[in-house]
């Protein structure tokens, strides 16, 4: 049997398949390779394995897909976890960009961008990825991202922008005030977490114009910061992620007035990955 495991910073799938037939389709919590722990990837894999009742010793090939793996230190990180949990496999660790680009472009020229709880891009030249813009994280960058999104929408509501019926639905949601919102950020663990789990409210309130024109400015930021590195965009972009995916109306939108195309927006490329 093999296995494949594609993942993001908060959800990853994972597939064992062998000669056209799959034996599971599970979904887990995300490994982002930068800031997850060696026990906590270790507790994932754990999952799959007993989940799923896969015997190790019988897994042949693992392909790993993930966020954070663009640089070596987290590649080897990632693969020696993997190697010591199935010891008798050929294990391969890539990018969650080269997920993409092997999923939606195939042997296709293409920008490939990542718009989920982070953001990514790269340009891929239907082998390779030749070049990448730098990722900044959610503090510092990730425009255009579940995690972008939701601290522009904090910014407005903890400044009275929205109409009171956004305001008191989104307290009544995620059973805030202003001051616990600025406890969630400021004084607990992993605010990414509750950051991006803002769209879900957003996407619920898409109608509102307030919400759509934050989605509007932060896909035509994405945009603008792929610029600063690419210059031009002589190919057209695929893009897989939930916010791309939800929001595609919009992106899709900004795209045209920017005079980009876009061949492709997929959820998800887990699957698109077997083939």
């Amino acid at each position: 049997m093999n296995i494949l495991i594609e993942t993001g910073a908060t959800k990853s799938r994972s597939i064992g398949y062998s000669d056209g037939s799959i034996f599971f389709n599970y979904k887990n919590a995300g490994i982002n390779a930068t800031y997850a722990s060696q026990e906590f990837i270790a507790a994932v894999l754990q999952d799959i394995i007993t989940t799923n009742n896969v015997i190790v010793d019988e897994v042949q090939k693992v392909r790993y897909y993930g966020a954070g793996c663009m640089n070596l230190q987290n590649v080897e990180k990632v693969k020696k976890i993997l190697q010591n949990f199935f010891p008798y496999a050929k294990i391969d660790v890539f990018s969650d960009l080269l997920a993409v680009c092997h999923a939606l472009c195939k042997y296709d020229k293409g920008f490939v961008g990542i718009l989920g709880t982070g953001a990514a891009s790269c340009l891929y030249d239907g082998k390779d990825i030749i070049e990448n813009a730098p990722s900044l994280g959610y503090l510092l960058g990730d425009e255009g991202s579940g995690t972008y999104l939701g601290k522009r929408f904090l910014t407005k509501y903890l400044n009275d922008k929205f109409e009171d019926d956004i305001t008191q639905d989104f307290e009544k949601t995620f059973e805030v005030n202003k001051q616990k919102v600025l406890q969630k950020i400021y004084k607990e663990p992993n605010p990414q977490t509750f950051l991006s789990s803002i769209p879900v409210f957003m996407f619920k309130h898409r109608e509102n114009a307030k919400i759509e024109q934050l989605v509007s400015n932060a896909f035509y930021t994405f945009f603008q910061q792929q610029k600063k590195y690419y210059k031009r965009f002589w190919f057209p972009w695929y893009f897989c992620g939930s916010i791309a995916y939800y929001f595609q109306d919009i992106l899709k939108e900004v795209a045209g007035k920017l005079n980009i195309e876009i061949a492709v927006i997929e959820q998800e490329c887990a699957q698109r990955l077997l083939n």
